[in-house]
């Protein structure tokens, strides 16, 4: 989906602003404090309803206002649409072609967004929470029953869990729910990682890595079954209070050289194995049909002008609206489109 209008109102440290940007890449340029992430911010607000800093989306409303509203106009002919999102200090709401939204997740699926920040590398590397993440906006849009199974397996985790900090041995009453939602998402969790991977690849070499990085992935438990894993860990279990192995245990890591890229890679490398990773996923979900926006703040934190050009290129040949914020102009490939943003008013110079 592609914004071609944009309007914000009360967003940080932004004016009103009206924006038409254009349906590939656009680069806003402006120094500290300008408002060029707030823009980014406005349009994950739209999307997720999340802010991109601390404080949450409350924290977005600019000083001295008691709302925000940000206005998107997307697409074209019968796939038009526009979509608002307000929040004031004690409420948020979304309205599609001026029908209330009851749920989040229809904004999400109308609109998937990937955010890229200057710490997503740190985070994703640090925390496996991030990790998963990261791979569930995948699922989420490609597995058509993802959400469904994941929500019924975290149902009976946290039944099963309640009942082993209690010492209940009903406990065991949830196992089989437990296990046939388990190897479900298992199975969605390899084949994700299976299509991701040569994509990966592939955008590894196209931005620059010149170095071989492997994936290795974890499905919550070492050998056999999910049944095998959960029976040798019942009294484990059972004496700490919670689930050790399943699903929400999947991890994937990335090495080169067989060690962790934490340990051998630079800060550069490490965020273009993030980057291209996630880069990777938005590729599938763009190969579904619905296309996602991509916002990218800060790109050039961690690299140099080769790997920045590369990113560039790559992301051009993605045919994805994309949204990147940059503290200089500098020489971009056509049909890249720039903005300037100085004290929160936006311009194209």
């Amino acid at each position: 989906m592609t914004i071609n209008r944009l309007e914000v109102e009360g967003v940080r440290c932004l004016g009103s602003t009206v924006w038409c940007p254009e349906a590939g890449v656009n680069v806003v340029v402006g120094e500290n404090g300008a408002g060029k992430t707030s823009l980014l911010e406005a349009i994950a607000l739209l999307c997720t309803g999340k802010a991109l800093r601390r404080g949450g989306s409350r924290g977005a409303i600019t000083q001295g206002q008691e709302r925000l509203r940000v206005t998107g106009t997307f697409g074209e002919g019968l796939e038009a649409g526009q979509l608002v999102y307000e929040r004031t200090r004690s409420q948020r709401a979304w309205r599609l072609n001026g029908e209330t939204i009851k749920s989040a997740t229809t904004v999400y699926e109308y609109v998937p967004v990937m955010v890229f920040n200057p710490e997503t590398h740190y985070a994703v590397l640090q925390d496996a929470n991030a990790r998963r993440s990261g791979l569930y906006w995948t699922m989420f849009h490609v597995e058509p029953l993802f959400l469904e199974t994941w929500r019924r397996y975290h149902r009976l985790l946290n039944q099963r869990n309640a009942a082993l900090r209690a010492h209940d041995a009903t406990y065991q009453m949830f196992d089989p729910g437990l296990i046939q939602t388990g190897v479900v998402l298992a199975q969605m969790w390899q084949r994700t990682v299976e299509a991701l991977c040569p994509v990966f690849s592939a955008l590894s070499e196209r931005l620059g890595l010149a170095v071989v990085v492997n994936t290795r992935a974890r499905l919550g438990w070492e050998g056999g079954s999910f049944l095998e894993a959960l029976e040798a860990s019942r009294a484990n279990d059972e004496r700490l209070g919670y689930t050790q192995v399943g699903p929400h245990r999947a991890d994937i890591f990335f090495e080169m050289d067989q060690r962790a890229i934490q340990e051998t890679g630079s800060h550069g490398q490490q965020k273009v194995v993030i980057s291209a990773w996630r880069l990777a996923g938005v590729t599938l979900v763009a190969a579904t049909g619905r296309a996602p926006l991509v916002l990218l703040d800060d790109l050039a934190a961690e690299l140099d002008r080769r790997r920045r050009a590369a990113f560039y290129e790559t992301l051009v040949e993605l045919k994805l609206q994309t949204f990147i914020t940059a503290m200089e102009p500098e020489p971009l490939p056509s049909p890249v489109a720039m903005f300037h943003v100085e004290h929160g008013l936006l311009h194209r110079p």
